[in-house]
């Protein structure tokens, strides 16, 4: 991965390449949360193969690219046509690639003021819910997306906190967008050594450049509060708050 979709992490690229480049081995990077958010130049990070997809930069569902590096070969996906250097067989999406092409050139073309404008958003949210107790944040402080904020909060569930915040219209998540549908904590949070009753209470939420100062300090009223009510109600918040639980 570039970077993590869960917690934000931007990987160093260019040190993963050369490693495999030692080894003679092929690289490729998941840039599908990086594309258009933060600067990529496939030479001089020694990238043979990158996949990002349009709708991550406002583009159209459902159109991704795959670069691949002059001179490496790859088997076909579905045999039988010219289309696409006779990589891949079949109609092309021709509105989705040119709607994929205008929405990546729009996102180049603003990515230092759209990350200017992100970054504070975003420390100002990680500030704000930093300052409730027994949160932590998730990731690199620095070396995560600009619009990235996983925060977990010990003494509640992720999911009610979700529900609550669905009510008053924030869409946030607790973990993956593709596992959302599960109660499990999330195999990252748990993969970078949070214990399950912490990575249970995590929040994910995702910033663009649309977002206003606004609707930031809602996110920021609105979380504060139902934290505070979750853990009213929370008897392991009582089992923390009392010294028996926690980290």
């Amino acid at each position: 991965m570039y970077a993590n979709n869960e917690i934000g992490t931007i990987q160093d690229i260019s040190k993963l390449s050369s490693v495999c480049k030692e080894k003679n081995v092929i690289f490729h990077t998941d840039a599908v949360q990086a594309a258009g958010h933060v600067p990529i130049d496939v030479k001089k990070q020694g990238v043979n193969l990158l996949s990002l997809s349009g709708h991550k930069f406002h583009g159209p569902k459902g159109i991704g690219v795959l670069y691949i590096k002059k001179g490496i070969n790859l088997e076909n996906l579905i045999e039988g046509g010219a289309q696409e250097n006779g990589h891949r067989a079949g109609t092309e999406n021709v509105a989705g690639i040119v709607g994929l092409s205008v929405a990546l050139n729009e996102a180049c073309s603003h990515m230092e003021e759209n990350i200017a404008k992100l970054v504070a958003l975003r420390e100002k949210v990680i500030s704000e819910l930093s300052k409730i107790k027994r949160s932590r944040l998730n990731g690199h402080p620095s070396k995560r997306l600009p619009g990235n904020i996983n925060m977990c909060f010990e003494g509640i569930e992720g999911e009610s906190m979700l529900l609550m915040l669905d009510a008053k219209g924030i869409c946030a998540s607790s973990g993956s967008a593709c596992t959302s549908g599960l109660l499990d904590p999330s195999h990252v949070l748990l993969a970078i050594g949070l214990p399950h009753e912490i990575a249970h209470g995590s929040l994910r939420i995702s910033l663009s450049e649309f977002n206003t100062l606004e609707e930031v300090n809602y996110i920021i009223e609105n979380v504060t509060q139902i934290v505070s009510n979750l853990r009213k109600m929370s008897p392991l918040w009582e089992k923390i708050t009392k010294g028996e639980k926690g980290v």
